[in-house]
């Protein structure tokens, strides 16, 4: 269940997200041409997925020590 519903509030936010990013794109940046506006979006997306990896391996990585070091603190 609790896969499930990750899932589901990626699926969510995700096209939340974009709907959110191309309207942004489609008002802002009116005079800018189609392939300057898909740039953007790609570095913008490509950085978040860059953190978002960084953030993931980090957490990751606290939480094997934790589990190598549980030992040494009973």
């Amino acid at each position: 269940m609790r896969k499930i519903g990750g899932v589901l509030l990626a699926v969510g936010l995700g096209i939340l997200i974009g709907w959110g990013v191309y309207w942004f794109f489609r008002l802002a940046f009116l005079s800018l041409p189609l392939p300057v506006k898909i740039a953007i979006t790609a570095i913008a997306v490509g950085l978040i997925m860059v953190l978002a990896s960084l953030g993931w391996e980090r957490h990751r990585t606290s939480r094997e020590e934790k589990e190598k070091f549980k030992e040494a603190e009973k």
